[in-house]
């Protein structure tokens, strides 16, 4: 394994995918990142937080790995309450990047939906951030692209 990147963002893995959340501070990755969990508990699913504010990134055979530092594993902060602890993992496969953006495009383009990291293509889904569209909104946009994830069945 190669030596991780810290990357700036929360990473979390819901049912069998992992995803990480990049995007400034302020951006609403925390909160949505509870919410995502909330969502997929509520539905009896697997949902645990990999790391919030750091994520350490790794490559190896083609593939990403999430990694939590040690110091923040488990905890998450929740503006006007202060760091949480919610059922983690240190170590995810990443499968999604969901980029945290400052506007809504109605049609983003094609090539919106993907990105390089570390040498290895990854799935990409732009979510305007928290303030230009509702909680509501962003979480279907991330289960979307979730759903874009599972291969399509054959037409007949």
């Amino acid at each position: 394994m190669n030596t991780p990147n810290n990357v700036h963002g929360t990473g979390l893995m819901l049912g069998q995918t992992g995803i990480l959340l990049r995007g400034p501070s302020g951006t609403g990755k925390s909160v949505l990142a509870l919410a995502l969990l909330e969502r997929w508990e509520m539905m009896g699913k697997t949902a645990l937080l990999v790391s919030d504010d750091q994520v350490l990134l790794s490559a190896a055979h083609g593939h990403l790995q999430m990694h939590a530092p040690e110091t923040i594993a488990g905890s998450i902060e929740l503006r006007g309450r202060g760091i949480v602890a919610r059922p983690a993992l240190s170590d995810a496969p990443l499968h999604l990047v969901i980029d945290l953006v400052e506007t809504l495009d109605r049609m983003p383009p094609e090539e919106a939906f993907a990105v390089e990291l570390l040498g290895v293509g990854v799935a990409r889904a732009p979510v305007p951030r928290a303030g230009v569209i509702e909680l509501s909104h962003q979480t279907l946009l991330v289960v979307e692209a979730i759903r874009a994830l599972a291969p399509r069945p054959a037409k007949l």
